[in-house]
């Protein structure tokens, strides 16, 4: 089981950054399942020490706005930083920009199965996650794909 540190969420991850045998990727899902009983196959690329530090930085500024904005402290129209941590947000959107992507020479093929770290938070946008990775030889197929599931 590794830890999933940040995540893009519609109708389950699409994207983040999480460990793979101990040690942090870029994961993207290459599969839009939506309306669909098959399971999601994603690419992991591994990232740069410098660039996951950067990251959990900015998914914690992240965090700090959504329980803000959780709590009602403050509104929809500072998203996504708090006044205060926006300087710092925004300088790290421009450093991450074009550094969390798949690397067409270097990456991974699987399945995930991912799970709240708490089992009451469920399996909403900000709880926080762990994922079992099935790494996989070839991409599923439509015809192969449940050769694939858990």
């Amino acid at each position: 089981m590794d830890r999933v540190y940040t995540f893009d969420w519609y109708d389950g991850p699409r994207s983040g950054v999480a460990d793979c045998n101990g040690r942090p990727y870029f994961f993207e899902s290459q599969w839009a399942d939506i309306g669909s009983s098959g399971k999601d196959w994603y690419m992991l690329s591994p990232i740069p020490a410098e660039v996951f530090v950067q990251e959990t930085e900015y998914w914690n500024l992240w965090k700090r706005y959504e329980a803000g904005h959780a709590a009602g402290m403050i509104g929809a129209e500072h998203h996504p930083f708090l006044p205060a941590d926006r300087p710092r947000g925004e300088a790290l959107v421009r450093i991450l920009e074009g550094q969390l992507k798949i690397d067409s020479k270097n990456h991974l093929i699987a399945q995930a199965e991912f799970l709240p770290m708490d089992k009451y938070a469920g399996q909403n946008k900000g709880a926080e996650m762990w994922v079992y990775w099935k790494i996989l030889p070839t991409p599923p197929s439509e015809s192969r794909k449940v050769d694939y599931d858990f």
